[in-house]
């Protein structure tokens, strides 16, 4: 397959990272920071920064590329449905606690409600934020924690083992 990967922060390079370890062909990379693009730059891939990813110039491009599927992680825009219909497998993203708290501050909602049930989830990517349907959800324990990078440092495992299982059943189904 064909991917794209779009994303930033250090769960963007874990899941870039991911990709290249299981050896998806990886065609083109969109960092949102310093950290995705060093990695995309040492692996030789092509890394492609336009001010927007829905602008008409960015489908131009993607649609040049032979797409078969975008995966997401800590991407900076809602991507329009031009983009979104882009990729023949469609776009996937990765979200803590998708079940319960879709958009933005996930894990500071699950803080403040002094939830002990995280996960990350892998959800197709539709026009409205994070209410694709589901490919797989990954539930874990965070009991104790009671601040974000103590959800975060228990999650990081599970956005690798998320986008693992996402992306074997996206094969499947082809």
């Amino acid at each position: 397959m064909n991917i794209i990967f779009y994303g930033g922060r250090q769960t963007g390079a874990l899941c870039l990272l991911t990709l290249l370890a299981k050896k998806e062909n990886v065609v083109c990379v969109v960092p949102v920071d310093e950290a995705v693009e060093k990695i995309a730059e040492k692996f030789s891939l092509k890394v492609f920064k336009p001010k927007s990813l829905n602008s008409g110039d960015s489908a131009k491009h993607l649609k040049s590329l032979n797409l078969d599927l975008l995966v997401c992680c800590h991407g900076r825009e809602i991507l329009k449905k031009e983009i979104l219909e882009i990729p023949e497998k469609g776009c996937i993203n990765l979200h803590p606690c998708l079940y319960k708290y879709k958009g933005a501050r996930p894990i500071e909602r699950l803080l403040e409600d002094k939830n002990p049930k995280a996960s990350i989830g892998v959800h197709y990517m539709i026009e409205e934020v994070d209410m694709g349907d589901v490919i797989t959800e990954i539930f874990v324990d965070v009991s104790g924690c009671s601040i974000p990078i103590e959800v975060y440092n228990k999650l990081y495992i599970y956005y690798s083992l998320a986008l693992i299982d996402a992306i074997d059943k996206i094969k499947i189904k082809i």
